[in-house]
């Protein structure tokens, strides 16, 4: 175990020390081709490490976002279940549901010969109906085949009759191959009809029976394909390859395997309900050019007119059924529409489109990319409607698997995205109770093995909560680490050194001891496990321990102590020994209470796990979210709650999650999102461009006397525009390399040597420090370097309040931790003019951060409390969330066990609550 204070260089010795070391030595095992980059490797700067074995990163970084990589896809487990369900599978008519079955010719002639001795039996091969167009050409081609007997419409015909009674419309045509009697030595004869009729008909055999003693026959039909003969519906071969969303065999064809498409949202169309269609309600065309806005008004206002509907009732009232016609289109229905162009009016009648069909349309058929732009804006994701979010064909979503019989009923049938749609406990659960046919039992019990096998280890690392088909791009940093880690655990491999940051982000405590028991196993197995952490629980069950501090930047990066456990909390020189020895355990004190009863409430929230449940938020406090990892958190506070209020405040397009209503958004002024999501993914974006301060300080270098002289203006010291900057590398100071095969690397720039600049640039400078000098500075000394510039020095003031003074003003964002990207977005926010009342969304604000830290950032957020605004904080961090004003906890357990408002109150209150799982926790860190 590592750990430190936040910027002491726990992630400097793990990552680009250790494992960077071991990812060097890796590529000089590669190809010449490989090897040709080697030497733009920045080479670790340390003299030797003895030991090293072969080192795999299993980093913090979130999902990439890309909709097709889904759990099941990134663990392997979806490539096995398509071998599975190719083999094993039952296919189903996908609109009647019928089973479908399909049998060699010998098995139709066992089926046939266990009818009872006796019974009549006529095989029959069925042709086109078109064959029988050319009547006397196609019985004359019979006869010479040898075949006596045609059966046209339901009734027999001999074929030396003729065809002149044969029916004038022929709608179904069968060849008599054969007329038989079961008895036993008949099976010789029998087959040699059935494989006749099967090399006529191709893929199916038909047979009239009539048991012994009744008077009429009966129709069976044998199919050698995955057919249903009630209406035709046939099923090509099963291939593995079919049951990939990612090919054009088995991806829906409407949203080509994505599972979702563009439609138009009519909440975004009328985003004011309380205004009418006179005064502009419909906001799609109150931009563009006169003439369209007024045709399209025009076209509103007749449909209108034809419904009766008064242009001035605010749109909240109208009709239901107008609505519809508005949005969709009034069908082949034609309305009366009027046009006026220079005092000549006409009037014509066509179909109204609807608003929605016609910013669809335009989207999907304009080359024009201002028109694709402007309707846009309007476009938002929903569900496929043809898959409804499946992504596969419907005739291989109907293809399924079947559990044994369990008590009192019949097996479970799963097509693979029923079987995906689970999360990960049910899965691991059905497929323990998987029956699989006697014959296909030992080809494909080993694949059945692997899934379940993959199924186990994410249960291990507490991900039991997740379905299958959630998408990579929705993981948290620390849900996708362990998804990583996972797959590590299912590789088994030996004598390696896993390399892993924080990977108990995200996770409940209740769910740590899981995790840890699945980092002993990967030790076990003859690893080394160096974790960069800071979660108490995972420190104290470290067999060894390095310490790092005694401070964040330049006062950090000493090894305070490495040893045992035991042995690091007697030591006086270890930072963290000491807070574990001494702070651990002490009650959090309570903050005094507000007067004020504004409440934020949620109405019926019932998106993924939720239990249709209302939600009171309190304002102007600090109100936790807490629970169990995957009891509804993230689903209740980002998809629900933030979703409505960034449609409200800043007009997005994310549709926001199944809910009646969200009530006292009046009572806000200003909404602020402070996630773990990237700054930027590029060198270019860094802690100074993104608070905005860069400006001030270019402002600051252009109004220099040398500057004045050589006409340089704020443009010169921007190195994202040519003039200044270093043009070899365009101001990014490092060049991204292609490596193929492997992730792409950045290298620093060989001309600029990482300084962005050029010469010229670098020659204009402030009390010594050019702008490359000012952009490697730590905020900690930009605070007193800039003490006389308040502008500046109140945004360095606020990066150092939220425990970020060691961060370097151009460190690349992409570099940034979630947890130091999510400080500096509450710093931007710290830094601003006072503010009307906002609420913070904050996710987990505590990763990355030790101990001490955490004092640093509940300091910020009482700041904030106490400036009157209120603060919304997804927490698993036992003392952030008892020196909440507030707690809402969701629960008892994950996915399908959560979802309900398990308990909600002061952190005293919820210590209390005996089936609150976070109560329990939290019980010794409140105090009355």
């Amino acid at each position: 175990m590592i750990t430190g204070p936040s910027g002491s260089g726990k992630s400097s010795l793990a990552f680009h020390t250790l494992y960077a070391e071991g990812q060097r030595r890796y590529v000089e095992s590669l190809s010449a081709y490989a090897r040709q980059f080697l030497d733009q490797f920045e080479k670790p700067d340390v003299d030797s490490i003895e030991g090293l074995s072969p080192a795999i990163a299993i980093e913090q970084r979130g999902g990439r976002g890309n909709p097709r990589s889904t759990i099941a896809t990134a663990t392997e487990i979806h490539d096995y279940l398509r071998i599975l369900y190719a083999g094993a599978g039952v296919p189903h008519d996908p609109v009647t549901g019928a089973r479908l079955e399909k049998m060699t010719a010998a098995e139709v002639v066992n089926r046939l010969m266990k009818e009872p001795e006796g019974t009549k039996v006529i095989l029959l091969a069925p042709l086109p109906a078109a064959a029988g167009v050319d009547a006397g050409g196609l019985a004359e081609d019979l006869r010479r085949q040898g075949f006596v007997r045609l059966r046209l419409n339901g009734e027999i015909y001999e074929l030396d009759d003729g065809v002149d009674g044969w029916p004038a419309i022929i709608e179904q045509l069968e060849i008599v191959i054969d007329r038989f009697v079961v008895k036993p030595g008949a099976e010789s004869r029998l087959a040699d009809s059935v494989e006749t009729a099967l090399q006529i008909c191709g893929q199916e055999a038909r047979a009239l029976v009539m048991p012994k003693g009744e008077q009429e026959w009966e129709e069976r039909s044998f199919s050698t394909s995955w057919r249903n003969p009630e209406n035709g519906f046939e099923l090509g071969a099963l291939t593995p390859r079919r049951f990939s969303f990612n090919s054009h065999e088995g991806a829906c064809p409407l949203c080509h395997g994505l599972g979702r498409e563009l439609f138009c949202d009519p909440e975004l169309v009328v985003p004011d309900k309380e205004v009418s269609l006179g005064d502009g309600a419909v906001r799609v065309w109150t931009a563009g050019s006169a003439k369209r806005k007024g045709w399209n008004q025009l076209q509103i206002e007749a449909l209108a007119k034809h419904d009766g509907v008064d242009l001035e009732t605010p749109f909240k009232e109208l009709p239901a059924a107008f609505v519809k016609r508005l949005f969709h289109g009034t069908g082949e229905e034609l309305v009366t529409m009027r046009w006026e162009k220079d005092g000549d009016v006409r009037n014509f009648e066509k179909p109204f489109e609807g608003i929605c069909r016609q910013v669809e349309r335009l989207y999907r058929e304009s080359e024009s990319e201002g028109v694709k732009r402007s309707t846009g804006r309007f476009m938002t994701w929903q569900k496929c409607g043809a898959c409804h979010g499946d992504r596969l064909r419907p005739e291989l979503l109907a293809v399924k698997l079947f559990s044994k019989e369990s008590e009192g009923g019949a097996g479970e049938g799963l097509g693979i995205a029923d079987f995906c749609r689970l999360d990960i406990a049910s899965a691991s659960a059905w497929l323990e109770r998987l029956e699989l046919a006697p014959d296909r039992l030992q080809a494909l019990e080993s694949v059945a093995g692997e899934v379940a096998k993959r199924l186990r280890f994410l249960r291990e690392v507490g991900l039991d909560y997740l379905t299958l088909d959630r998408t990579s791009g929705t993981l948290s940093g620390g849900e996708s680490q362990r998804i990583r880690l996972a797959t590590q655990l299912g590789a088994g491999l030996a004598g390696v050194l896993y390399v892993l940051d924080e990977p108990s982000i995200g996770l409940h405590s209740k769910d740590n001891q899981r995790l840890i028991g699945a980092l002993k196993r990967l030790r076990d197995l003859g690893n080394t496990v160096v974790v960069v952490e800071h979660d108490e629980e995972m420190i104290r069950e470290a067999d060894w321990v390095i310490d790092v501090g005694p401070m964040a930047g330049t006062g950090g990066g000493q090894i305070l102590f490495a040893g045992t456990v035991p042995q690091m909390l007697k030591s006086k020189d270890s930072v963290t020994g000491t807070w574990l020895r001494e702070a651990a355990g002490a009650p959090v004190k309570a903050l005094p209470p507000v007067d004020s009863d504004e409440v934020l409430r949620i109405v019926g929230a019932r998106e993924n796990n939720l239990a249709n449940i209302d939600v009171a938020i309190p304002l102007h406090r600090i109100v936790a979210v807490t629970g169990p990892s995957g009891s509804g958190k993230s689903t209740l506070v980002n998809t629900i709650l933030k979703r409505v209020l960034a449609r409200e405040f800043h007009h997005a397009t994310e549709v926001p999650g199944a809910h009646d209503k969200v009530e006292g958004m009046e009572l806000l002024g200003k909404v602020v999102v402070v996630d773990q999501s990237p700054l930027g993914r590029s060198p270019r974006s860094n802690p100074a461009t993104y608070t905005g301060v860069f400006d001030e300080m270019r402002k600051l270098f252009a109004n220099l006397p040398i500057s004045k002289q050589r006409g340089y203006k704020s443009g010169r010291f921007s190195f994202n525009v040519k003039g200044g900057r270093c043009e070899k590398c365009q101001g990014g100071g490092a060049l991204k390399i292609d490596m193929h095969f492997l992730s792409d690397v950045w290298v620093p720039c060989e001309s600029c040597h990482g300084q962005r600049y050029n010469r010229e640039t670098l020659e204009v400078t402030f009390k010594g420090k050019s702008i490359a000098d000012i952009l490697a500075m730590q905020c900690e000394d930009a605070r007193t370097f800039f003490a006389n510039v308040p502008k500046i020095h109140r945004v360095m003031e606020a990066l150092c309040d939220v425990g970020l003074g060691y961060v370097k003003l151009g460190q690349a964002a992409n570099t940034l931790s979630g947890g130091e990207a999510q400080r500096v977005k509450l710093a931007s926010e710290l830094s601003k003019p006072k503010a009307p009342h906002t609420l913070f969304l904050l996710d987990e604000p505590t990763t990355g951060l030790h101990f001490q830290d955490v004092e640093v950032l509940l300091n910020v957020l009482r700041r904030l409390r106490s400036e009157g605004h209120s603060l919304v904080v997804i927490e698993h961090h036992l003392d952030v969330i008892a020196a909440s004003d507030w707690v809402l906890d969701l629960g008892p357990g994950g996915g399908k066990e959560g979802g309900h408002l398990v308990a909600a109150g002061t952190p005293f209150d919820v210590s209390l609550k005996e089936d609150s799982v976070t109560g329990q926790f939290l019980a010794s860190k409140v105090q009355q």
